[in-house]
Parts: structure tokens; C-alpha cells; sequence
């Protein structure tokens, strides 16, 4: 079975890390562990837009789990961290991957760079309704591997607004 990231990534998928294969690889689902700090943005429209959105709070060092389920070919990310739950839908479509948060549909073309998988932000629609460049809400993510752990790094943020919030950590695959 071809699972998302493998279909998206083509021959480049043979040159991730395996715990990165591991992540995107649910059979039926694949859960990590580890640990988080996520950074909310000062301004208070960040934090509403945040809160609308049902992002995490600010914390350094929080507990975090990550469940990655395949669904129809799809993949449904699970966060919790420090216990409080924000999950995502991610499909491909035209090619790339799109991530599903809120009424926000996001369109990423997947790369790698040195050895991290690179996010590179290529649409988004509100309400199925394509944005204009100008409008997008703007995301910067990378995976790498550290040995046997995962490492993320996310950031969301909005014209006029700033940060939105970002969170960064390591993972390792949950014992059974």
C-alpha cells in the first residue's frame, strides 16, 4: 500500500529518515510521543483567531501525543498537547497535500532540503473559496529526524495580525 506521503514524495520518500517514514506511514494508525513548546502571538487578535481555531495555548516543555490514522487514503492528525486535542484532515489533491484546520483548506507542495522535509505553502481557501496570495494565512513547516526522534517545527501567522502561534518539538514512536 502506497500511504500519502510516500504517493506525494515519489522517489524522495527513500530518502527520509524512518522515524519521518514511520509518522506518515499509519497502518492503520501510528502514535508518538514526546515533547512540545508552542508560542501564541502577543497581539489579542492573534490569540482570538488562535482560540476560534482551537489552537494550543503557549508552554514550554509540555507533554505531547501525535496519532496519525490513514482514513480512505487520507491521513488524520491528531495533537494533544499538554492533554488538550487539535486535530487535522490531510488528502492530496492536484498533487499536493492539503491540510483541512477550521474552515481553512491549505495546499502544500512537499520537498525535501537537506534532509528535512519542507512544507512549501502553494494555496489556501476559506469556505472552498480561493484566496488571494495577499490574504493567505502565511505557514512555515519542516520535519527532520534526530536519530530515532521526530522533529516539527510550525508556524502560522496572518497578514496584518503576526503570529498566530507556533510550536516546535520532538517526538519518538510510542511504545506498545
Amino acid at each position: 500500500m502506497t500511504h500519502l506521503y510516500q504517493a506525494l514524495l515519489g522517489p524522495d520518500w527513500a530518502k527520509l529518515a524512518a522515524v519521518t517514514q514511520e509518522l506518515h506511514s499509519p497502518d492503520p494508525a501510528v502514535l508518538f510521543e514526546g515533547r512540545v513548546e508552542i508560542i501564541r502571538g502577543r497581539n489579542p487578535l492573534a490569540d482570538l483567531v488562535a482560540a476560534l481555531l482551537g489552537l494550543p495555548k503557549s508552554g514550554r516543555d509540555l507533554p505531547a501525543l501525535v496519532r496519525v490514522s490513514r482514513l480512505d487514503g487520507d491521513e488524520l492528525l491528531e495533537r494533544w498537547y499538554d492533554g488538550r486535542h487539535f486535530a487535522t484532515r490531510q488528502a492530496r489533491s492536484a498533487g499536493r497535500l492539503t491540510e483541512r484546520i477550521g474552515p481553512f483548506t491549505l495546499a502544500f507542495d512537499l520537498r525535501l532540503e537537506a534532509g528535512a522535509l519542507v512544507f512549501d505553502q502553494a494555496g489556501v481557501t476559506l469556505w472552498s473559496l480561493s484566496l488571494p496570495h495577499i490574504l493567505w494565512p502565511r505557514i512555515r513547516a519542516r520535519e527532520r529526524a534526530d536519530g530515532q526522534a521526530h522533529l516539527f517545527d510550525v508556524a502560522l501567522s496572518l497578514p496584518l495580525v503576526g503570529l498566530i502561534v507556533r510550536y516546535r518539538g520532538r517526538l519518538e514512536q510510542a511504545s506498545d
